[in-house]
């Protein structure tokens, strides 16, 4: 969900040192066709790119960036929770798009006269 979508596209090689190195899962590429299709089936967009870049990709997602950054900046203007409580919500909702576009999460809102 954080390393793929249609612009960036993951071999099963990829995905195997993913799960690995980040997660410490010691997974076999044979076995991602599989697993893939298992995700599948519990309603995970992954979609299959072939050609000259093959690959993997997550395909729809729940939140598109705009809807993101329109959570971010109402994070941001609330007066209801501390600094603390708004970095945590704004990390999580930085894993709901992939880490390219996450950057583009990290916004400063300032509220005039309220």
């Amino acid at each position: 969900m954080e390393h793929t979508d249609e612009d960036h596209v993951m071999t099963a090689q990829e995905l195997c040192g993913i799960l690995n190195s980040k997660y410490g899962i010691e997974e076999v590429r044979k076995s991602i066709n599989s697993d893939i299709e298992t995700l599948q089936a519990f309603g995970v967009d992954i979609l299959q790119m072939k050609g000259s870049n093959s690959g993997y990709y997550i395909g729809q997602r729940n939140f598109e960036l705009p809807e993101l950054k329109l959570l971010v900046d109402v994070v941001q203007s609330s007066k209801f929770h501390t600094r603390e409580k708004t970095a945590e919500l704004i990390r999580k909702l930085k894993k709901l798009t992939i880490r390219f576009e996450a950057e583009q999460l990290q916004r400063e809102v300032y509220i005039v006269n309220s």
